[in-house]
């Protein structure tokens, strides 16, 4: 039940108990060896177990991205407080009536979610909380469904990562490819909660990809042991880029661990003058290898995320040697998404680090648009428009624009001006930008004479 839904309650508490039973697609079971995560957890929740009186027993989830502390208050009822990003709260009571569910950071007493639910008699219930800073929303899981059979577990699948689209996920022993796999759930919508599978109890590698795509991982995390009866939660809630997720797997009426993300994506984009060649590496993982510019990359590539990350850089003209190039280290947040990128002469080039953005516009019926400027030659900074309303001003060379929303369009107009010279470079016109979508246009070339490359980033 999210914000947006009025009271579903009693109806998801008469189905869940049927859904425990029943997996969804083509469930693969596995039988591994049973390890790992006692049965005993199921009692070791955040906190003592509720009321004996018919009131609903109420706790809190804290899955947000950007709430590093959150209050639950119902009614008059202070449920929990000070609940720290991956944990869950203990269990206070509530009537049940019709009653305002108001979350707040903690020390603050403006409400970031505030919705009227009605609780049932006897019943238990988590709250969770997820989003980023600025945009945090609410789901409720019932915790009164009918325990699994003796070696078996039961999951549910909850994707509330609503910038990443949908989502596949895989449990698979520890060494498997996902080449010959077969997802346990599959195509989970952002926003939407698959009813609960069947599994062996055993410990598994999970894996999250997007939906289709084996090759575009997510999430990997190896140990995750479901043990026998067990009924459980995996929450999915997105990364600082809005690409990468973190899971939390929540027991019913049990502990929350979390499942963080350990990996960051990197790309480059080279606009190093004269067609120069670029190698580059970051944590240890090439990330582009010789390539020519000016080069714009298919994509991004993994790598661990570290406060110190090391970069290894080599450049060189074309059909020249490549000379290595002092990078300090960078900090990659787990999750994140960066691009880095290369520019100015073959000589002294530069390296500048940009953190993207890959969350979906927040504006209904609007794209995201940004400028990149990767000219070379005599310093210019460069506005970009769409439609003849600035997007992004100013932009200097080896810098990025933050995204700024534009009105979705089947024709738009974009045109972009350097502080060089009053002239526009090379409009584009009948441009498509479809609502949702994220584009950069990036400025590549002599700044005396530079081109733009129009490319949709998702």
């Amino acid at each position: 039940m999210h914000d947006s839904e009025q009271a579903a309650t009693r109806a998801a508490q008469a189905t869940q108990a049927t859904q425990a039973t029943q997996p969804v697609g083509a469930l693969r079971r596995r039988t591994l060896a049973v390890g790992g995560l006692a049965a005993g957890l199921l009692a070791a929740c955040g906190g003592s177990g509720g009321s004996s009186d018919g009131a609903s027993n109420v706790r809190m989830v804290n899955a947000t991205t950007g709430y590093p502390s959150l209050d639950l208050a119902i009614g008059t009822v202070t449920v929990n407080q000070g609940l720290t990003i991956g944990s869950v709260g203990a269990y206070a009571s509530v009537a049940n009536t019709a009653l305002s569910t108001v979350v707040t950071a903690t020390g603050s007493a403006a409400a970031l979610s505030s919705i009227t639910r009605t609780f049932l008699k006897d019943a238990h219930y988590a709250l969770v909380t997820y989003g980023a800073a600025g945009a945090l929303k609410t789901a409720l899981i019932p915790e009164d469904v009918a325990a699994a059979a003796a070696t078996q577990a039961s999951l549910q699948v909850m994707n509330l990562a609503s910038d990443a689209g949908a989502l596949d996920i895989y449990l698979t022993g520890s060494t498997d490819l996902l080449d010959s796999a077969t997802a346990n759930v599959a195509s989970v919508a952002a926003g939407s909660t698959a009813a609960y599978s069947t599994l062996t109890a055993a410990t598994y590698r999970l894996r999250v990809t997007g939906a289709g795509d084996k090759t575009d991982l997510r999430l990997d995390v190896p140990g995750l042991a479901l043990a026998s009866t067990q009924v459980a939660t995996l929450i999915l809630s997105q990364g600082a880029g809005g690409v990468m997720v973190n899971g939390l797997l929540l027991l019913q009426q049990g502990a929350a661990t979390a499942l963080a993300n350990t990996r960051a994506r990197v790309r480059l984009v080279s606009g190093v003058a004269g067609g120069a060649v670029v190698t580059a590496s970051v944590g240890g993982v090439t990330v582009a290898s010789g390539v020519g510019s000016p080069y714009l990359p298919p994509g991004y590539t993994q790598v661990g995320a570290s406060a110190q990350a090391p970069v290894a850089l080599a450049v060189g003209p074309l059909n020249g040697a490549q000379v290595a190039v002092a990078v300090p280290n960078q900090a990659l947040a787990a999750g994140g998404d960066y691009t880095l990128l290369v520019w100015g002469s073959v000589a002294a080039p530069q390296v500048t680090l940009v953190t993207d953005d890959n969350r979906f516009p927040t504006v209904a019926g609007s794209a995201k648009l940004r400028l990149v400027n990767v000219t070379t030659g005599a310093p210019a900074a460069m506005t970009l428009k769409a439609d003849f309303s600035a997007v992004a001003s100013s932009v200097a060379q080896g810098q990025a624009s933050a995204y700024g929303n534009v009105s979705a369009s089947t024709s738009a107009r974009l045109d972009v001006v350097s502080a060089a010279s009053s002239a526009l470079i090379a409009p584009l016109t009948g441009i498509p930008l479809v609502a949702k979508g994220l584009y950069t246009m990036y400025m590549v070339g002599d700044s005396a004479a530079p081109v733009g490359q129009f490319t949709r980033e998702r």
